[in-house]
This record gives C-alpha cells, sequence and structure tokens, in this order.
C-alpha cells in the first residue's frame, strides 16, 4: 500500500508525475540501485517503467507495511544508459 500526502504529491506534480506513473514503476520490476540512510531512516532509489515506457527514478522509505514515495523524477541521460543496461543484464 502507498502512502501519500500533501507534499509527496507536490514533490512528483513538480516534476510532472503522477501518483499512477509511480505505483506502476514500482510493480513493473523495478530495478533497486542503492540504499541511503537520511536521519536513521533507510530510502531506496529504484529505476522504474511505466506500463507505457515511460522510465523513473523513484526514492521510497519503507514503513511497516506501507511504501512511502519521497519522490520520483526522469532519469538523467547517465541513468537511462545505467537502466539499459542494467535490463540487458536481465535486472
Amino acid at each position: 500500500m502507498f502512502e501519500w500526502d500533501k507534499n509527496n504529491l507536490r514533490k512528483i506534480r513538480a516534476h510532472r508525475i503522477k501518483p499512477e506513473e509511480v505505483e506502476q514503476g514500482l510493480s513493473n520490476s523495478p530495478i533497486p540501485i542503492y540504499e541511503q540512510d537520511v536521519q536513521g531512516e533507510l530510502r531506496y532509489v529504484y529505476y522504474c517503467e511505466t506500463d507505457s515506457g515511460r522510465l523513473l527514478t523513484i526514492i521510497v522509505v519503507e514503513r511497516g507495511e506501507k511504501i512511502r514515495v519521497v519522490t520520483a523524477y526522469d532519469p538523467d541521460a547517465g541513468q537511462k544508459r545505467d537502466y539499459l543496461t542494467r535490463r540487458v543484464r536481465g535486472e
């Protein structure tokens, strides 16, 4: 279950991304990239692809059974290359 509020909705809207796109991406075999510790809370960074083929970089935290989206944005050229390379390798 995804946890949405005005703060994280505002952050993704600034990148012209809809909540449905984030949820699709995280449901379509996302590729975990790395974890980061932010003030004692682990954040997970993923490369994802929506049903329409849009690539996204998504940062989430897991809180119990809920997934809270911190932000999402379109990957830069290097991230796109990395995503495609990882997909070809079968990740």
